[in-house]
């Protein structure tokens, strides 16, 4: 049983391409039943992988036996060999701060302490203990608040550095599991609440829903969310093809489309290039609901030429002069994070940036590769070309600094950041969120604006550094 429990995990890692050999990985441990499988499952298949794994558990101070259980979590890692971090918040004050709900400040806190983790320990993935029922009362959850085709997908295997190997589990297979291997685990007994709205689906509707309607309702669900998230993947592919095609962005806060262009778009694909646009320049998902989309897609095809929208989160719809724009004013994130940043890039690899929400992407590639098509495939200004070979490594993405000057390309001469940030007309204050791709004496890389002559591509260019960033949306 334990082997086959484990080859089950082991098998849904490879098909997804969760994690790859080599990898440093975080590890979530609430000293759940879920989340100790997790645990135990990846130390006992690190040494195939060469995993480097690292425990990371936050107490979020609200229920007295939430001390036990952090200690639990330490004395387990330090049994098992394993490094841990335990941190500390109190989320209450977080949920009044932010005027979220207590579950919303606790996830939104967790995922950022999980993020910073695996910043400081220098990790590229953080493995999660969501499994096939959570699945399930996700779907459902969101079907209830009301939801489009990527609600009805559910929870994604993979969100940037976020992965979940056991979503293709149930509880009651982990629960034996645990038992086989002698693992006790901790009970967290707010989960039988039911004055939380997910308690209120696990306790109470899907008993009901199995008793009076399916009682295979659990297998129902996780059909649809497997249908929903293979179409939602075509359809999403091809909506960022159309997206790259229409959009231009104006910074990392800023993208327009053609009024005309937009409006001849089927609605469908309206919607999606609009979700598209509120995570590029940093929205929230997460509360853009129905509502506000189809209140934007009646302001767009309104005859009126001009005029702006509100949308969460300092998120503003605009129209004027033919023109559709979306800009953000503030982050999506509501938490109090630091202004400065400074993170070594991982070439080649993916580093995650928490305090932008941003995943940056450095390959490695011979010439021959890319042909001269790398002459030609710089379409913007979050996909860069440089000459590896005349990279000066390590790189670092950080923010600017007083006295920092950038080489731009084709221009001859030097020009002072601060200036460049004038003349591109960004705000004092916005100034510290776009971020720099620099070793420790050459800007190469304004993110979203400008790239340097520095190491440009020639044609005695053997290897090729491809630098991409993306926003990536915490889940």
């Amino acid at each position: 049983m334990l082997a086959e429990f484990q080859k089950r995990i082991r098998s849904f890692i490879d098909r997804h391409q969760l994690l790859e050999p080599g990898m440093k990985v975080v590890v979530a441990v609430s000293g759940g039943s879920d989340s100790l499988a997790l645990l135990h499952v990846l130390k006992e298949l690190r040494d195939s992988y060469q995993w480097e794994l690292h425990v990371a558990h936050l107490n979020h101070l609200l229920r007295p036996a939430a001390g036990e259980e952090a200690a639990f979590v330490q004395g387990l890692a330090h049994r098992w060999g394993l490094p841990v971090t335990i941190g500390y918040c109190r989320v209450t004050q977080l949920a009044s701060r932010w005027k979220v709900g207590i579950e919303e400040a606790a996830r939104i806190a967790r995922y950022h302490f999980l993020l910073q983790v695996a910043r400081s320990v220098g990790a590229q993935r953080i493995a999660v203990g969501h499994h096939a029922d959570d699945q399930v009362e996700t779907v459902l959850f969101n079907i209830i608040r009301g939801t489009g085709p990527a609600g009805l997908a559910g929870i994604p295997w993979r969100n940037g550095p976020i992965v979940r190997p056991l979503l293709g589990v149930t509880r009651q297979e982990i629960e034996s599991y645990c038992r086989q291997a002698g693992l006790s685990w901790c009970t967290d007994l707010s989960n039988l609440d039911t004055t939380y709205f997910r308690n209120k689906i696990r306790h109470l509707l899907l008993p009901l829903l199995k008793r009076e309607f399916n009682p295979e309702i659990n297998q129902a669900v996780l059909r649809l969310a497997d249908i929903m998230e293979q179409e939602n993947r075509f359809m999403s592919k091809y909506a960022q093809r159309l997206f790259r095609r229409l959009a231009r962005k104006r910074g990392l806060r800023e993208v327009e489309f053609s009024l005309p262009g937009f409006q001849q778009l089927p609605q469908a694909f309206q919607r999606r290039l609009l979700r598209i646009a509120v995570k590029t320049v940093g929205g929230s998902l997460r509360d853009l609901g129905y509502r506000h989309v189809e209140e934007s897609l009646e302001f767009i095809s309104n005859p009126v030429s001009f005029g702006e929208l509100h949308l969460p989160k300092g998120v503003r719809l605009q129209k004027d002069r033919g023109v559709v724009r979306v800009c953000c004013l503030q982050g999506a994130f509501r938490g109090e994070l630091s202004k400065d940043f400074f993170q070594e890039l991982q070439v080649p690899g993916e580093t995650y940036l928490p305090e932008l929400g941003l995943v940056f992407r450095a390959e490695v590639k011979e010439r021959w590769e890319m042909g001269e098509l790398v002459f030609t495939r710089e379409r913007d200004n979050y996909q860069v070309f440089f000459d590896y070979d005349k990279i000066e490594l390590p790189l670092y993405v950080r923010n600017w600094r007083p006295g920092d000057r950038i080489k731009l390309l084709g221009l001859g001469g030097s020009k002072k950041i601060k200036k460049l940030f004038s003349d591109l007309k960004i705000p004092r204050q916005e100034r510290w969120k776009v971020p720099l791709v620099a070793s420790k004496e050459t800007v190469f890389w304004v993110v979203g604006y400008r790239r340097s002559e520095e190491a440009k591509i020639t044609s005695e260019t053997k290897r090729i550094l491809v630098l991409s960033v993306v926003r990536c949306e915490k889940s």
